[in-house]
């Protein structure tokens, strides 16, 4: 499987299962909380769990800090939001359900403001459900009465709460502002950014130390002293004898190898660094693929996605990968060499992956990709000098020679003999050193050069990524709108309206494949969905799956079955290793149906979270729990649960309010 940036190709064998294609963890504050936060801190970390769809974890905060004495109106209100939150009324046990009926009291003390009164109305709206024959008009009269706000949570997060008449009377506005609000914000050019990884800081390979040893040096050392002596010796003799011709033969020999020596440092230097280039930019040998799932092989699937996205079309498409084939290999190399070890994600470098592969792309457009070959070509003039300044040394060393043997013979012949050996031997050593500093020198440059622009380009893509990523009530609020159409149009399709419906269920799963990511400390998102909806009738269950495009806010296909309530044999949930979640439901008649409700976590968790903790916000915001205790419940009785779920709903009112009229 290749996977790259919100474009994919998916390679699976036969019988192969591709699951996450990438996955990425933002870095935020938003449920960050500590069991040392004050009340208030508790409360707001509260407030965002139930805005963006975790609202089990958002019942635990809330509950502490009224614990701690944080509890005015509005608290009482998100808790009991919380409480209700994607929950049906007889998915309470009887101590949350006493909870509610004592809210009021709680409330007795409180200014009369919005917030109490939307309090109030969550009050009656649950009385409702509580007397089935109640009027329920004047508790819906109360709820249209209430401010923008405060109505809208109501009808939110009391969706599977407010059935029947309840339901019916808001449906039509709340699918009307689920179709409008679907959109919104720019939905389409943002959302793809909440599915991008936060990018590593940018690095590049470390400059190495001068690539000189000792055994070099010595070496060096050990030729060029002897060197230096008989040299010396021999121009000592000549100038000693003070004779004009062999002087300035001295002379020419000094200038000549000077100018050879520097000319040929020039010529060696280029040379080297030509062939460093061409090393960096010649196609490699046929090498055997990473290992599959390890960060080497995601950087191959990411250059060879990258190169081919931001390459040119049409039929220089293969020349350009053909040209560029050494240089993609050079780059890769650097990036599996810099980060491998870091236990960073693949995802977290595709911004460096594509800033090379434009950079690549823009210089092999100007003609300059191969433009090292005209930067470090040897002059003609060097060569010329370099030669003609090595040819001017033979008879300047004739003249020397000729004026030293006056003086002593043997020790000029034997001073002569030494000087071409060491020097034969000298010579190239020093030219090495000398290279290998000025290679130095420009490595750096380039590394300095290199690190200045990737800096630049994270900053830029950081802060496009920060003004682009949705906000977590953002993908909470179009993710409930997609439901709320999917929802309205299962509806249409069997004919049904609200009074039909005994009961509801959704469960949002991930669709394979798809990217997924998440704010730390948040639960999991996905690019793309199955949301799956339940609505139990009097003659069965309906189901309708369907396939949500998340980041595209498109429905790509549903599938309907309906079943009796006898028609269920079991329900089995499977707990996986790394914290996954799968349901299984058999029917009679079927082979068990599988659905993955969470995803297990890949690799290791961020520092100072829990995966236990973040499998259990998962699952609460998949819904999970509601539709598990009705499938569960039709498993083990059919209807005769829904019929027995609402008898005890009665008694349990009759015998409160006998018991209240007895005190």
């Amino acid at each position: 499987m290749n996977t790259v940036g919100a474009e994919t190709t998916n390679t699976a064998g036969p019988g192969s299962t591709v699951g996450i294609q990438a996955e990425s963890v933002h870095n935020s504050t938003v449920y960050q909380v500590n069991p040392e936060s004050p009340p208030s801190r508790k409360y707001e970390v509260g407030l965002r769990f139930l805005e963006n769809g975790a609202p089990a974890r958002a019942r635990e905060l809330i509950d502490e800090a009224i614990a701690h004495g944080y509890d005015d109106a509005e608290v009482y209100f998100h808790w009991a939001l919380s409480m209700l939150s994607k929950r049906s009324y007889r998915d309470l046990v009887p101590d949350e359900r006493e909870r509610l009926r004592r809210l009021p009291e709680k409330l007795a003390g409180h200014a009369d403001d919005d917030w109490k009164r939307a309090s109030e109305v969550v009050c009656d709206l649950v009385d409702c459900l509580e007397v089935p024959a109640r009027d329920h008009g004047l508790a819906l009269k109360k709820l249209d009465s209430l401010p923008g706000p405060q109505r809208d949570k109501v009808i939110r997060h009391l969706d599977l709460v407010l059935t029947g008449g309840l339901k019916n009377s808001v449906w039509a506005e709340t699918y009307k502002a689920a179709k409008d609000a679907r959109e919104s914000n720019d939905r389409a050019g943002r959302i793809w950014a909440y599915f991008q990884a936060d990018p590593a800081e940018p690095r590049v390979r470390p400059v190495a130390a001068i690539a000189v040893p000792a055994t070099v040096l010595l070496r060096t050392a050990a030729w060029s002293a002897p060197f230096t002596a008989a040299t010396g010796y021999l121009g000592w003799s000549v100038l000693m004898h003070a004779e004009p011709l062999p002087i300035l033969s001295y002379l020419l020999l000094l200038a000549s190898g000077y100018f050879a020596l520097q000319k040929g440092r020039d010529w060696h230097y280029r040379a080297r660094r030509l062939r460093e280039k061409e090393r960096e930019h010649r196609a490699p040998l046929a090498r055997s693929r990473a290992p599959e799932k390890g960060f080497a092989n995601r950087i191959d699937s990411a250059f060879d996605y990258y190169f081919v996205k931001y390459g040119p079309r049409g039929e220089k498409r293969d020349q350009w990968l053909a040209e560029t084939a050494g240089i993609r290999n050079t780059l890769r190399n650097e990036v599996v060499e810099i980060y491998r070890e870091s236990r960073i994600r693949a995802e977290k470098v595709h911004w460096l992956i594509r800033f090379m592969a434009r950079d690549v792309r823009g210089r092999w457009e100007a003609g300059t990709l191969f433009g090292y070959r005209e930067k470090y070509k040897v002059a003609a003039s060097t060569k010329a000098w370099c030669w003609t300044s090595c040819l001017a040394l033979f008879p300047a060393a004739a003249g020397v020679l000729i004026g030293a043997l006056h003086s002593s013979p043997v020790l000029t012949v034997v001073s002569a003999l030494v000087a071409v050996v060491t020097g034969r031997f000298a010579a190239p050593l020093w030219l090495h050193i000398s290279s290998e500093y000025r290679c130095r020198e420009d490595r750096a440059s380039e590394r300095f050069q290199a690190a200045a622009e990737r800096k630049k380009e994270c900053k830029r893509w950081k802060e496009k990524l920060d003004a682009t990523r949705p906000s977590e009530e953002e993908m909470e609020e179009w993710l409930n709108c997609d439901k709320t159409i999917i929802l309205n149009r299962a509806l249409k399709y069997h004919r049904l309206a609200w009074h039909d419906i005994l009961a509801h269920a959704f469960l949002q799963t991930p669709h394979r494949p798809s990217k997924r990511a998440r704010v730390r400390g948040g639960p999991w998102r996905y690019s793309k969905y199955n949301i799956q909806v339940f609505l139990m009738t009097e003659d069965g269950v309906h189901e309708v799956n369907s396939k949500l495009d998340f980041e595209h806010a498109v429905t790509l296909g549903e599938e309907r079955e309906h079943f009796r309530f006898d028609a269920i044999s079991s329900v089995h949930v499977d707990q996986t290793e790394g914290f996954g979640c799968t349901l299984k439901l058999t029917l009679m008649n079927g082979d068990p149906k599988s659905t993955v409700v969470t995803e297990p976590e890949a690799g290791q968790p961020d520092p100072g979270e829990d995966p236990r903790a973040i499998s259990k916000i998962s699952i609460d915001a998949a819904g999970f729990g509601h539709t598990l205790r009705i499938l569960e419940g039709i498993a083990a009785e059919g209807k005769s649960w829904l019929d027995r779920d609402r008898r005890s709903h009665a008694s349990e009112h009759s015998f409160r309010k006998s018991s209240v009229g007895q005190g």
